[in-house]
């Protein structure tokens, strides 16, 4: 019970849980004081990710009831879905791999059934679409845009590489006003040619005029690995971002060794993980500005919230395996194989791997009096022995060669447990400091 209401939270992260609604809030409100989100943007954005998603009307309410009475607990909060792994960069180490020459993707008849399975059963009216290039996406002469105007009661975040976002498509995207891109960035021009190709920085310069010239609020997806972690480590990129470059949020994601060329030596150290969260809190809290990180930020989501967990997400890519995490990348079911049987999203959601997810979150969170370390929630990366088990004994299937390669390496397990050991080692003091505080 500890973890699952709001007033049973321990005073530090109800109120860390504060202040990160501040800071969205006032990120918000700066840029639309600087006139770089516009009135109508502002409307369809409180009219669905506020009313819809954060508040929900009676519809959503009578489905998550329907949900939590069947199943004995609440349905997931939101989707991420890939629907084509099609993309113009190559991005090096990209957890999806993708490249321009793969046409891999979901047909516009099955996504859209996947948006009205998780609005009509889950009371879901947040999705976030991922790839791949989002904007890549073409079936039936239809694109993402295309989605986010149909389910105009929803709100989407599109995670894109930007470098596709034209005066025209800025002008969609205001046209829709449900819709935000979070565009994939690694500091300054230089890291991001480097890893995204010669150019991709100024392209992302063009994007961003179109989006703040048609008053479209965006934000920034930042992957931290130990060639940049200097630049997020100083409070002066935030600074920048926000202040001066217009962003309204940020998500960083922590490298993480799967996908193409996976390797261990680009994830950053255990002591540069507890430095990063350091900073990421003084900024959330002194200058206000919302960013997350889907591993220093678990004090605010209640720990991981993988596997489809009450209020947490899980993830479909463009061959429709349904997967606990974007970065976890293991499956048992398919969700076209699902559907050709006469089943629904929510049957993938009480499979072994899924289960057994949510057991090992649900144990890890009750502790010993006392919630487990969030500052290591990942039942991936921070606790890899566990995965590992939960994987080989409930028969989950790799999504690709690599992700096969990686869970029977001996040499990337060790490497995986060495780290494990380090940051509990690094993090267990800096959570116990916290949770003591009075």
């Amino acid at each position: 019970m500890l973890m699952n209401t709001t007033s049973g939270l321990p005073k530090f992260i109800r109120l860390n849980k504060y202040y990160a609604v501040r800071s969205m809030y006032m990120s918000y409100l700066r840029n639309y004081s600087k006139g770089i989100i516009s009135e109508k943007v502002t409307k369809k954005v409180m009219e669905t990710l506020l009313d819809s998603v954060m508040i929900g009307n009676e519809e959503v309410q009578n489905s998550i009831n329907k949900f939590q009475s069947k199943y004995n607990q609440l349905p997931p909060k939101f989707l991420t879905i890939a629907p084509t792994r099609k993309c113009n960069l190559n991005c090096t180490g990209c957890y999806a791999s993708s490249n321009s020459t793969d046409n891999k993707s979901i047909d516009w008849v099955l996504l859209n059934k996947i948006i009205f399975d998780a609005y009509s059963n889950m009371g879901m009216r947040f999705f976030v679409i991922s790839g791949g290039e989002p904007l890549l996406y073409k079936s039936e002469n239809k694109t993402i845009l295309d989605l986010a105007k149909q389910w105009d009661d929803c709100f989407f975040l599109m995670y894109t590489n930007g470098t596709l976002i034209s005066e025209e498509i800025a002008s969609e995207m205001a046209s829709a006003g449900n819709i935000t891109p979070a565009i994939s960035i690694e500091g300054s021009r230089s890291y991001t040619d480097n890893r995204r190709g010669i150019g991709v920085y100024e392209k992302i310069l063009n994007a961003t005029d179109n989006l703040t010239e048609k008053g479209v609020p965006f934000g920034l997806s930042v992957t931290a690995t130990k060639e940049n972690i200097n630049l997020l480590l100083d409070e002066s990129f935030y600074k920048f971002y926000f202040n001066e470059f217009g962003a309204t949020y940020m998500w960083v994601f922590q490298y993480m060794p799967i996908g193409r060329e996976f390797t261990t030596e680009l994830m950053i150290t255990p002591e540069q993980r507890i430095e990063l969260f350091k900073v990421q809190k003084k900024v959330l809290v002194e200058d206000k500005f919302f960013v997350a990180d889907f591993w220093n930020s678990a004090i605010l989501s209640d720990g991981c919230i993988s596997c489809g967990k009450s209020k947490g997400y899980f993830y479909i890519n463009w061959d429709g395996n349904i997967m606990p995490c974007v970065f976890v990348p293991h499956y048992i079911d398919n969700v076209q194989s699902l559907y050709k049987s006469g089943k629904k999203l929510s049957d993938a959601l009480f499979s072994p791997l899924f289960t057994e997810g949510r057991k090992w979150q649900s144990n890890y969170l009750k502790g010993n009096n006392k919630p487990g370390n969030l500052l290591m929630p990942c039942f991936y990366r921070d606790h890899h022995k566990d995965f590992a088990e939960i994987a080989k004994s409930t028969g989950a299937k790799p999504e690709n060669k690599a992700a096969g390669d990686a869970l029977i390496s001996d040499e990337y397990y060790d490497a995986m447990l060495k780290f494990d050991e380090q940051l509990e080692k690094m993090s267990s003091p800096v959570w116990d400091e916290m949770y003591n505080t009075k």
